[in-house]
């Protein structure tokens, strides 16, 4: 399967790839194909790269006490893994696809030489990694006021 560059400046760099780039991404993307309920990650496993969800939509589980809970979803257009590399942890969730996915995973060791040479596109994969954190903290924190509400017995 083809690197889909359209795709790639429209959902992840929001700008367009210039040919030093496009040659970059391509030496370093690999594409990877998951089954409908195949993990694409585990909760506590090493990452191994930075994924990218080109189509699809997963769900993201978390282990709370012996029980698996399920605290999102992703679809295309996703960047998975991006915590676990840039904090040099274990995956704090396991993604299971809901329906065939398909990913452009670019291995860490390609990531590091993206980072190192191509800074614009180093910029832009932080730029976006943000940007999916930010939407994140601040969801948790509308849930956060109406649970606290709830518990002082004020409903919303």
């Amino acid at each position: 399967m083809d690197i889909d560059f359209e795709w790639l400046e429209t959902q992840i760099f929001h700008r367009k790839l210039n040919a030093e780039e496009k040659k970059a991404l391509d030496q370093s993307i690999r594409v990877v194909e998951y089954g409908k309920k195949e993990d694409m990650m585990t909760e506590g496993e090493r990452t191994d790269g930075l994924y990218l969800l080109y189509s699809g939509r997963a769900g993201v589980f978390h282990d709370s006490h012996g029980e698996r809970v399920r605290i999102g979803e992703v679809s295309e257009g996703a960047q998975l893994g991006d915590m676990a590399i840039f904090d040099d942890e274990p995956y704090s969730a396991t993604i299971t696809a809901k329906s065939d996915c398909v990913t452009y995973k670019i291995p860490r060791k390609e990531l590091d030489v993206l980072m190192g040479y191509h800074h614009e596109l180093a910029r832009d994969i932080m730029v976006n990694t943000i940007h999916r954190l930010s939407g994140i903290v601040r969801s948790m924190n509308t849930v956060n006021a109406y649970s606290q509400q709830y518990i002082q017995g004020r409903r919303v």
